[in-house]
């Protein structure tokens, strides 16, 4: 495999656009998620993607023999909105309701009742594009664990973040996919040769 570590394309600089569809056991094809009516909003400051473990050592009595194991695993993935559609609000917060039908020309979120809970699980798409056109695709699916909170200030514009803790993709425990499209030279350094069949 070829080394590309000393080639300044592959630095990461900037941030992305993100995408929702609902998670319904499958991940669909780039194309179907990546569109205009799937983008959520617009991000401010960037998008973070966090993995943690917790690991847990045994040893005997002595300190002769010791073994570490990884007990648990978690991914969790942050962002902000500075605009959003509403079923960003929806997919942080289980109870909201959104009402567009009752006052006119109103929007009203309606948040809480646990008996309102939606039920959805959302499948989140970061795309960050190099300036090369490449791109880096996180893929995750989760719920909202953090705090939602609306700041209304003077200083910075109101702002809808996220922190989501991933559930599993697949029946393989996957919690994460980052697909990475690689240089040109990199992928075909990457590709095997077709076996030629042998001479009779």
């Amino acid at each position: 495999m070829e080394n590309n570590i000393d080639n300044s394309d592959e630095i990461i600089l900037g941030s992305g656009d993100l995408y929702m569809d609902e998670f319904s056991g499958d991940i669909p094809e780039d194309s179907a998620i990546e569109t205009d009516d799937k983008r959520v909003g617009n991000i401010k400051g960037g998008a973070t993607l966090e993995y943690s473990q917790t690991s847990q050592t045994v040893k005997d009595d002595m300190g002769r023999v010791r073994k570490t194991i990884t007990t648990e695993e978690d991914v969790k993935f942050k962002t902000g909105l500075i605009t959003w559609v509403q079923a960003w609000m929806q997919a942080l917060i289980s109870t909201a309701r959104v009402d567009t039908t009752s006052k006119p020309g109103h929007r009203i979120y309606k948040i809480g009742g646990l008996n309102n809970k939606n039920g959805k699980r959302p499948l989140l798409r970061f795309v960050h594009t190099r300036d090369d056109g490449r791109k880096l695709r996180v893929t995750i699916t989760g719920r909202n664990t953090g705090t939602v909170s609306l700041a209304f200030t003077n200083e910075k514009p109101t702002q809808v973040d996220a922190e989501i803790t991933a559930g599993t993709l697949d029946k393989d425990g996957t919690l994460v996919i980052i697909d990475d499209e690689m240089l040109e030279d990199a992928a075909a350094a990457n590709v095997e040769p077709e076996a030629t069949p042998e001479e009779e």
